[in-house]
């Protein structure tokens, strides 16, 4: 999308950034930790699904997948949560692994350099990992977090009229996503999508791909 027929203070450029600010912040919110009754009720409550702001096939299979783990007495949160920890954190063998360097390093171990490089493009922005040093900044929903971030950060520009800097903001999305996001997402929600045994995660995972080949194609090509 980003290209000589397209700049990024188009009002198609700013609706998909601010579709994509909504939906990498939700999926994130799910890929960091299971969910809690409240968010549950929240996602169960009638029409909230419905106002999913991009409606491509991917999506489309992904809210069905959750519409169905919400429906009364289908999947408990009990089930969630042990889905979560079978696919994220273990103590068994971890079936998707949620950290860049862990598919981007020689040795496949945590904070590798990928950590180090997503830590630097984090600080660059003001931001921080909540759990920096002792957690890797480079999880899967950190790192949408970020994306996140920069969607609204230009955003933000283009409401006070600062073109320069919503383009700025819009290269510097397409650079992290190239050199960070979209050279190891894929892998893991593939893990992530044949492992998972709930609808669920199941739908947390095809709506995540959705999202990327989203911001592939609108930012990142």
């Amino acid at each position: 999308m980003l290209d000589g027929a397209a700049r990024p203070t188009d009002s198609v450029v700013l609706e998909r950034l601010d579709a994509y600010a909504a939906t990498t912040g939700f999926v994130a919110r799910l890929l960091l930790d299971s969910p809690d009754g409240p968010l549950l009720a929240a996602l169960s409550a009638p029409g909230v699904l419905d106002e999913w702001p991009v409606r491509a096939d991917q999506h489309q299979a992904g809210l069905a997948a959750l519409a169905a783990s919400l429906a009364e007495g289908a999947e408990s949160m009990r089930e969630m949560h042990d889905d979560y920890r079978r696919l994220f954190l273990g103590p068994e063998h971890v079936l998707a692994c949620p950290y860049e360097s862990v598919y981007l390093n020689e040795e496949h171990l945590t904070f590798g350099s990928q950590t180090l490089a997503v830590r630097e493009w984090y600080s660059r922005y003001g931001l921080r990992a909540p759990a920096a040093g002792r957690e890797p900044d480079d999880h899967i929903g950190l790192e949408l977090v970020f994306v996140s971030h920069l969607c609204m950060l230009a955003l933000d520009f283009a409401e006070r009229g600062d073109d320069q800097s919503v383009t700025d903001t819009c290269f510097a999305l397409r650079e992290f996503l190239n050199e960070h996001l979209l050279l190891w997402s894929d892998e893991c929600l593939d893990h992530m999508l044949a492992n998972a045994q709930t609808q669920f995660y199941q739908g947390v995972g095809l709506l995540t791909q959705g999202i990327l080949r989203g911001l592939e194609q609108d930012f990142a090509s």
